[in-house]
């Protein structure tokens, strides 16, 4: 089976929205690192790169606030030509990914597998 994929990475994207808006630099390190957590996602599969680079800089002016003020970032937010669920959805899915994190312990994780192959092995 053959097969030939290509991905289009959402970094330009960020780059060239960064060339508009002059991002300070801790906001545009903040969604940088924003859309490197996307990869460990499915995000760049099914959303297009300008979507996943808006996402990132949405998140990252809420963790920094950085130099617009909250209506000309709402402002800003409602005037691009995206639909602003897709966006939302990014959010939503990177958020998630935050809160798995969070609650993530290393020491628990032999007995949930464990208890997770019992519990297959019965239905089966």
């Amino acid at each position: 089976m053959k097969f030939y994929l290509v991905v289009y990475h959402p970094y330009q994207a960020l780059i060239d929205i960064n060339e508009q808006i002059k991002l300070a630099k801790p906001s545009l390190q903040a969604a940088w690192s924003i859309i490197n957590d996307s990869f460990r996602t499915d995000l760049i599969l099914v959303y297009p790169p300008h979507v996943i680079a808006l996402a990132s800089l949405f998140l990252s002016r809420v963790v920094d606030q950085g130099d617009l003020s909250e209506l000309e970032a709402q402002q800003w937010f409602a005037d691009l030509n995206v639909d602003v669920t897709d966006i939302l959805q990014v959010v939503n899915d990177m958020v998630a990914l935050y809160a798995g994190w969070r609650s993530y312990v290393e020491s628990r994780m032999p007995n949930l597998v464990s208890r997770f192959i019992s519990e297959l092995a019965a239905v089966l």
